[in-house]
């Protein structure tokens, strides 16, 4: 019998043991009753093994949600004792349409990734325990199959515990990563990628990011609990507000001036360069929201310079006189 099959049953046996008494159990009464636990108590190591390997079995079945408490059952008692209270470990009675039990099982099913095939497997357990069929015969033969970026479990463990955020993050037009600093609201996949949405704390904005241009370590910044998250948020929504690759309009012409070998990214996104002369090469870039280009090419600096149209001319011209109210806030105007 393998190891990991040998503590699964003796998990259950405890489980068993500490859900059928009242009173609580002290761990030498826990050794004598559940199986898996049996030692020379007079053998110091024999002890010793069994003090550890009940401390990682506490800890498991906490980790999988299991109400463990921990008490004595008079004052006169000198060393505590455990017990699981029922009526905590018992689901409440409910009901799933048969669609819904479906439903919940067919997207437990989707996860290929490590971590979250536990968590899936816990949800699908405590279900079926309930009496629910997460079967269904009319799920299909194929299922389909989500497969998940790096960043995947820090990010969602951030929007769980509702901590700021810090990465590198590569944008589409930029020539190098940036450093990000985000209050993450939620994760969701659209259009087969995945997205974290949130306050962007530099940006003082919503922002979303794709989690496959996340590059290095998510880390985890500050206390849990640090934020709120929006009362009528709707993920689906700004990520379809910022990354729609098919907008209902047809997109809008900028030409601007590009410094000589500056400004790689905006490059990329240039349908059309021309006029490559000592001061600059003109470039033709397609647009819909004037204002997101501005303040795209207002990251390069002077290496960029608009032409036309006026739309993103005075988009900029916006930008730029915000910048200098910012400094001379901060320089009391002094240059």
């Amino acid at each position: 019998m393998s190891v990991s099959r040998l503590r699964t049953e003796r998990l259950v046996n405890l489980v068993i043991c500490l859900l059928s008494t009242r009173r609580f159990l002290t761990a030498d009464k826990i050794a004598a009753t559940v199986p898996g636990y049996e030692h020379d108590s007079r053998d110091t190591r024999a002890h010793e093994a069994f003090q550890r390997k009940f401390e990682r079995d506490k800890s498991e079945l906490r980790r999988l949600g299991v109400p463990l408490e921990t008490g004595t059952n008079s004052v006169f008692d000198s060393e505590p004792g455990y017990r699981i209270a029922r009526h905590d470990y018992e689901l409440p009675e409910f009901h799933l349409l048969p669609d819904e039990a479906a439903a919940l099982g067919a997207a437990a099913r989707l996860w290929q990734h490590s971590k979250l095939a536990a968590d899936a497997g816990d949800g699908l357990w405590k279900l079926r325990a309930a009496g629910v069929d997460v079967r269904s015969d009319d799920e299909p033969e194929v299922a389909p199959v989500v497969t998940v970026d790096e960043a995947f479990s820090p990010v969602v463990s951030a929007v769980r515990h509702r901590r700021e955020i810090r990465f590198d993050y590569l944008g589409k037009a930029d020539d190098a990563a940036m450093k990000r600093k985000l209050q993450p609201w939620g994760v969701v996949c659209y259009r087969g990628k995945w997205y974290v949405v949130g306050h962007d704390l530099d940006r003082d904005a919503a922002r979303c990011f794709r989690l496959s241009r996340i590059s290095g370590k998510v880390a985890e910044h500050g206390p849990p609990d640090a934020y709120q998250v929006p009362g009528d948020l709707n993920l689906l929504d700004h990520v379809a507000a910022f990354h729609s690759d098919q907008p209902e309009t047809p997109p809008r012409r900028a030409t601007v001036l590009v410094a000589p070998g500056r400004a790689a990214g905006v490059r990329r996104q240039a349908e059309q360069i021309s006029a490559r002369r000592p001061d600059g090469d003109r470039l033709v870039i397609p647009y819909h929201d004037p204002h997101r280009l501005a303040r795209r090419l207002a990251a390069y600096g002077p290496d960029v310079v608009v032409l036309e149209p006026d739309e993103v001319r005075k988009e900029m011209a916006v930008l730029l006189a915000d910048v200098l109210g910012q400094y001379d806030s901060v320089t009391g105007g002094r240059a």
